[in-house]
């Protein structure tokens, strides 16, 4: 306790060890210890494999709050809300944000954190950590040492480790936890003892349950059953031991489960008397009990030798349960445990089905390959078409193309067996990164398949919760070529599935390419239009991408204030409608506005969180918070980290034959981070601007352009330069390339661009030269200048060769617009 105290100031108490060495009874002794101080308040949260996922973990994580402040109305609204699923991180760090500051002590216990191994889910402990308020202290037990996630948090020495060497028991303190039980030994006894256990403590444990008045038994993990069978589980009568054996299947019990498993009906009453009984089982805070791992461990393999007929019976008994408290990620794991293939493609039809306002991407994803196997494609082929949905949205191609194609290859009485395989079909062809997306509603449109049009299908999300539906889970740019045509064919072949929702898609389509193509006023008006159609019964994502396009269009034309009035009441809709998992794309573009005038701190706390460069292929529904982090890197002059993310993106981007939007960002990107590395690079920069200017011309897209404004201006003066000389003999018109260059003039008034008008570090001028700067801006000639300073004309246009190469112009003009901008009057004075 001592030594507990010792650590309490630093808030978080990690505490590691193998099972059975006293992790949960320190941290419980601790607990009692502190509540005899006032205004102390705990709570309790046990982990398991379920918790891996971030959904999961979150869950338990709000819980957890909500117990200690059970009154507190915002944060039981957060908490219950039956959105909290879509977006579990972001609704815990808003309960995290709504949790009262009442001057109590709280202290958080989280138990059996090596059950976490996701990287996604263990990244997510450091944030809420920072956010709780300074009044807690979070107490971790593992079997495992800390993760690297938790290294910043030892550098910074706000956290305390105490591994197992701290919980073994000396031979004087066997002495004295006998006698406290009771049972007085002498040291002879106590060493003996310590001998047999090596101190640990469920040794010793059960030693005292046993009552043995002797003490040489070799009791090692090895022994351990031995001794359990022997001298615990004989004491229990038959019923008991029987219910046991039945309900360890499942790591956490609650009084209906136990009941539904074992076939008892008063599960609670016996739940409690076994607790009562022994130190095996325990009673969490949630109200659940959890077995001591090692028992549990014991109980199961007692049940595996009654045969595999009752443990899988067991096990589907767990499913059936789960299943029908909607709780498929579990249902799906104890149907895969028996083998009930029935189960897992049922369970997973509805996970796969739920809309976008019950479910995430993430989880969903986890979902669909935990359940799918070779084995339960062949019984259950439209499970074939949701593990392709899956990894088309994952990014990951190679596979991709080879289950799309065996997608294509199924018997056509596959449709009769599941009607929804028709529907799947026509929408992963959309997806299919080879196939023309204006192609494949033309097929769908003419095939003579009658369409269910009573059947609304649901997925997880038609728009990857991405911010812009004319580049969602494909890029529409095709329909910006013969609109009227092309969208013909659009609406006929998807008015009928889609519905309500279609007006919503094709107008956005519509908007989406004005937007693009820099027609603003025509883009203005058509996305006000279809924001006065929507209402609380539209859908959340298509709603989300409205509100977006209009936030992306006032940006666009300079209506900044309006821009913001826009982004308040998105930030509002998202949380009266609960679709906090919309957030991470939200404040993504947020961010992109603070990144393009060059905001450090917004760069390095987008990074702080998103930072990560992933080694897996880049996910598709990530794609625009990558663009993000690129952004992020560029501000803080980490061009190199920028490019290696860059060329990450476009190792998915350029295998993709219809993604143009996505080919022209990647290009632009690099051409600024290349520019941004200096001498020796400027070629290479020309030359990905380059390409990004011949696909843009191929559809007359001219606002990326425009938004990066400042940081392309030099850039694209020097490309529409060489266009309009004689020798040039580009694809691109000269006049394209000017409405490009001007377009960036007008942008970079409005934003300094990512460098923020910053001056370079490097950006060093002799004396002479900054004579001749300052004698340029006051307006002088060269042959002025030369004949003030004494030196020839030669020598005044060497010196500005010097300064232009140096601020990145090519003319006089460009010099003392840029010497203005970035505010070194200082230097030239």
């Amino acid at each position: 306790m001592r030594l507990m105290d010792g650590f309490a100031s630093m808030r978080l108490i990690y505490i590691h060890a193998p099972a059975g060495y006293g992790k949960t009874v320190t941290a419980q002794l601790w607990l009692e210890h502190k509540k005899k101080e006032s205004d102390v308040k705990h709570a309790w949260i046990g982990l398991d494999d379920y918790d891996n996922r971030a959904a999961g973990f979150c869950g338990r994580f709000a819980s957890a709050l909500l117990g200690l402040q059970p009154k507190n109305a915002q944060l039981c609204e957060l908490a219950g809300h039956p959105s909290f699923g879509t977006a579990s991180e972001e609704f815990t760090a808003e309960i995290i944000s709504a949790f009262r500051d009442d001057g109590c002590q709280y202290i958080l216990v989280i138990d059996d954190l090596h059950t976490v191994k996701n990287y996604e889910t263990l990244k997510l402990f450091p944030l809420f950590f920072k956010r709780l308020p300074e009044s807690f202290t979070i107490v971790c037990l593992s079997r495992t040492e800390p993760h690297d996630i938790f290294a910043g948090l030892i550098v910074k020495n706000e956290m305390a480790i105490i591994g197992a060497e701290s919980l073994l028991f000396t031979d004087e303190e066997i002495i004295r936890l006998f006698e406290g039980n009771g049972i007085p030994l002498t040291k002879i006894q106590a060493g003996e003892i310590f001998k047999a256990t090596g101190g640990w403590a469920i040794g010793l444990c059960a030693m005292l349950i046993s009552g043995r008045e002797t003490y040489d038994t070799k009791l090692t993990s090895r022994y351990l059953e031995t001794f359990l069978k022997d001298h615990v589980w004989e004491r229990w009568d038959e019923q008991t031991r029987e219910y046991l054996k039945r309900a360890s299947v499942v790591s956490e019990l609650m009084p209906e489960l136990f009941n539904a498993l074992t076939g008892a009906k008063k599960g609670a009453d016996i739940l409690a008397g076994i607790k009562r009984e022994n130190g095996f089982l325990r009673l969490t805070d949630n109200g659940t009990y959890r077995f001591h791992d090692l028992f549990r461990d014991f109980l199961l393999n007692l049940l595996e030798r009654d045969g595999a007929s009752v443990l899988n019976a067991q096990m589907k008994k767990a499913g059936d349960w789960f299943f029908g408290q909607k709780d498929f990620y579990r249902s799906i794991h104890y149907y895969k445990s028996c083998g009930d293939d029935a189960g897992v493609a049922e369970s997973l039809g509805f996970a796969y089905d739920l809309d976008s306002r019950h479910t995430s991407i993430e989880d969903t994803l986890a979902v669909i390959h935990l359940a799918v196997t070779d084995a339960i494609l062949e019984k259950y082929p439209f499970l074939l078409q949701v593990l392709t949905w899956a990894v088309c949205v994952e990014g990951d191609l190679e596979k991709a193309e080879l289950l799309l194609d065996r997608c294509y290859a199924l018997p056509p009485d596959a449709a009769l067996q599941e009607p929804r395989v028709i529907l799947m079909m026509g929408s992963l062809r959309m997806m299919d990164h080879r196939l023309s997306n204006y192609d494949v509603p033309m097929d769908i449109a003419e095939s003579p398949v009658p369409w269910d049009t009573n059947w609304n299908p649901t997925t997880p999300s038609f728009t990857f919760n991405m911010p812009f539906i004319h580049r969602c889970c494909c890029d529409f740019s095709e329909y910006a070529i013969d609109s009227a045509n092309r969208l013909y064919y659009l609406r006929k072949a998807w008015s009928g599935v889609f519905k309500d929702k279609y007006e919503i898609i094709e107008s956005m389509i519509r908007a989406g390419i004005n937007y693009e193509r820099g027609y603003l006023s025509e883009a203005h008006e058509t996305v006000l239009t279809t924001v006065a159609t929507i209402n609380d019964e539209s859908s959340i994502e298509l709603s989300f991408s409205v509100f977006m396009l209009l936030a992306a269009v006032l940006e666009g034309q300079g209506r900044r204030n309006e821009m913001r009035k826009v982004l308040t009441e998105t930030e509002a809709f998202i949380k009266r409608r609960g679709a906090y998992f919309l957030n991470a794309n939200f404040r993504a573009f947020c961010c992109r506005l603070e990144l393009s005038d060059g905001d450090i701190a917004a760069a390095r706390g987008w990074l702080d969180e998103n930072g990560q460069i992933p080694y897996a292929p880049v996910p598709f529904y990530m794609l625009y918070r990558y663009f993000t982090t690129v952004r992020s890197f560029i501000v803080i002059e980490d061009n190199n980290r920028a490019i290696l993310l860059l060329k990450k993106v476009i190792s998915l981007i350029d295998r993709c034959s219809y993604r143009p939007l996505d080919f022209i960002e990647t290009r632009i990107l690099l051409a600024i981070a290349y520019w941004k590395k200096g001498r020796g690079n400027q070629a290479a920069a020309l030359g990905f601007l380059r390409q990004a200017i011949e696909t843009a011309y191929e559809y007359q897209y001219t606002q990326a352009f425009a938004n990066e404004g400042a940081d392309l201006e030099n850039m694209l003066n020097r490309l529409q330069k060489q266009a309009v000389r004689q020798d040039y003999t580009g694809n691109v018109p000269s006049a394209f390339l000017k409405s490009l260059y001007l377009s960036a003039v007008v942008a970079s008034k409005h934003h300094k661009g990512m460098s923020g008008g910053r001056i370079p570090d490097n950006l060093k001028f002799t004396e002479q030269q900054k004579t001749v700067m300052r004698l340029l801006c006051e307006g002088y000639s060269r042959n002025e200048t030369a004949e003030r300073m004494g030196i020839s004309l030669d020598g005044v246009k060497s010196h500005l060769k010097s300064i232009y190469k140096k601020l990145d112009v090519t003319s006089s003009v460009e010099a003392v617009v840029k010497i203005k901008e970035l505010n070194v009057s200082s230097e030239i004075s």
